[in-house]
């Protein structure tokens, strides 16, 4: 072979070289789907939030929104989301060439190019390692990223069953208040009934200082209600991303019932198929095999490149291997990484047999609430209230006690309170089944 061809072999071998420590990351498949996802994601968490203001009667879907747009909690999952994706370039690049240069002073009878020596070669703290470790290692950082965003999306279901819950608590607590006022409102005409049936002689003066102290607790229990409202808004405004003291105004009345008629089955296979935090642990279990995948591996020489030439005076082409002598060390990694599967399977698991508890509890608790309500709604509460409007009667004609009539309308009361705990507590469990299952119901009944 001749000069010519031997340098130019050599050169070639230094250019492969080169290139091979210079290339871009080996990109697993499904990143840039990954990364596709986190850019949608973005305009649902951040786009219009410097335009959008909640109407002055804003509705629950006006809540949710204005939530999305400005809960710090959910932010910092999407910003997580996406710096467990940079991680994944990172982790399936190789390490960066170094460039040395020397030059000599004291050669007496040489070019200054010939006293040059430059050098090429990989990072001296980071060796080169084959494709198969760069791909396992950019496996393993793709599914963690995918496990961030999968919780990423559970967060948001979450915050919606939160709201959810937060609101239906306010229309409770607005409720309540209503409730409170229209019976103080009864209160002062019975106790104006009773005062008169005293003027004349036909009741006794303790029927006055009995609907009088019924009054006083009622007004009491009034004022106890009211004194919630602020803290409650500041803690529905903190939820939203607001300021404390931002007002608040209370619902009307209680939230129509949603539908839920999906069979008991149906949710519980859907919510498996769904669950964000039931997918984020199979993508951590993925993690695992591939961490396994890349310990494995440590059995496999890592090596090192080089490439240089002193002027036209001498090019030379080096290679270093690391020899894999830590065996105890490389086992041992290999079972930390079979444990890590293990564990992560058994939390996968685990949480299968809750997440369908969960289902089961909170679908109980929708059904009888459901056959609750309708009983408070279609009996009780109508028969409470004619039994007031009888008691109310037989009083006035001096057919009744007046004890009666006071436990007539405490029925009414406790009766409706009942209704709307239960309407709220039924909405409650019923954005819990959402947040679980990651879906709208709602979406899935149309």
């Amino acid at each position: 072979m001749t000069c010519f061809f031997k340098r130019l072999l050599v050169r070639l071998l230094a250019a492969a070289a080169a290139a091979a420590m210079s290339a871009c990351a080996l990109h697993p498949p499904g990143e840039f789907e990954e990364r596709a996802r986190a850019t949608e994601e973005l305009q649902n968490v951040s786009a219009g939030r410097g335009d959008f203001e909640l109407p002055e009667q804003a509705r629950v879907d006006d809540y949710l929104r204005f939530a999305f747009y400005n809960n710090a909690e959910l932010k910092a999952l999407y910003w997580q989301w996406r710096a467990a994706i940079e991680e994944i370039p990172q982790a399936a690049s190789p390490p960066n060439p170094a460039l040395s240069f020397d030059y000599m002073f004291s050669a007496a009878n040489m070019k200054a190019w010939d006293r040059t020596t430059t050098e090429v070669m990989n990072d001296p703290m980071d060796s080169l390692q084959i494709p198969s470790k760069l791909q396992a290692a950019g496996k393993q950082a793709l599914e963690r990223a995918r496990a961030a965003g999968a919780r990423f999306r559970g967060a948001k279901f979450m915050l919606q069953a939160r709201v959810l819950s937060a609101y239906a608590g306010l229309a409770l607590l607005a409720e309540s208040i209503r409730i409170g006022e229209e019976s103080i409102a009864l209160l002062r005409l019975i106790l104006s009934q009773a005062s008169a049936q005293v003027q004349s002689g036909l009741s006794l003066q303790q029927d006055m200082l009995k609907a009088q102290t019924e009054l006083d607790l009622a007004v009491n229990e009034l004022e106890n209600l009211r004194s919630t409202v602020l803290p409650k808004s500041a803690e529905f405004n903190a939820l939203l991303g607001r300021d404390a003291d931002a007002p608040v105004v209370l619902p009307e009345e209680i939230p129509p019932l949603r539908p839920l008629v999906l069979s008991d089955a149906e949710i519980v296979r859907i919510g498996a198929e769904r669950s964000p935090e039931l997918a984020a642990l199979s993508h951590e279990v993925s993690a695992g095999k591939a961490a396994f995948s890349l310990a494995r591996q440590a059995y496999i020489p890592d090596f090192g490149l080089s490439f240089g030439f002193s002027g036209s005076v001498s090019q030379a082409l080096g290679g270093m291997v690391t020899v894999p002598l830590r065996l105890e060390a490389i086992r041992a990694g290999i079972e930390q990484a079979r444990a890590g599967i293990n564990a992560a399977e058994a939390l996968r698991e685990q949480y299968a047999r809750d997440l369908k508890a969960s289902f089961v509890l909170n679908l109980a608790v929708v059904r009888n609430d459901d056959r609750q309500i309708a009983l408070f709604d279609y009996t009780i509460i109508p028969r409470a209230r004619q039994t007031v409007e009888m008691a109310q009667a037989a009083y006035a004609a001096d057919r009744a006690d007046f004890g009666e009539l006071l436990a007539a309308q405490r029925m009414v009361i406790e009766s409706r309170l009942a209704a709307a705990q239960l309407k709220t507590q039924r909405e409650i469990a019923l954005a819990a089944l959402e947040a679980y299952a990651a879906v709208d119901f709602e979406t899935l009944q149309r």
